[in-house]
């Protein structure tokens, strides 16, 4: 039975916060994208964090909005996570 989409996200917090520890800091749901990863059927889960120390002062309106992206793909059959990637944007 394939891993519903809630439990693969769980899977995908899990194991940021696992994995970063104090990096991955009030996680945020961002994006997901159902996908075909090499024949497997998996799903693409984009999280975001505060980052571990900010580059700009706490007071700062740019410090307080920034945060990290990073992907996750999950396996819908197992629901292992089985990579993490940095999301990158265009522009930056």
């Amino acid at each position: 039975m394939p891993v519903p989409l809630q439990q693969a996200v769980v899977k995908a917090v899990e194991f940021a916060a696992g994995t970063l520890g104090d990096r991955a800091r009030d996680i945020r749901l961002e994006e997901v994208e159902s996908l075909d990863n090499n024949g497997t059927a998996a799903w693409r889960i984009t999280l975001s964090m505060l980052p571990a120390v900010p580059n700009e002062s706490v007071f700062s309106v740019s410090a307080a909005f920034r945060r990290d992206y990073k992907t996750f793909t999950v396996l819908k059959d197992t629901g292992e996570v089985i990579a993490m990637k940095i999301r990158e944007f265009a522009g930056e």
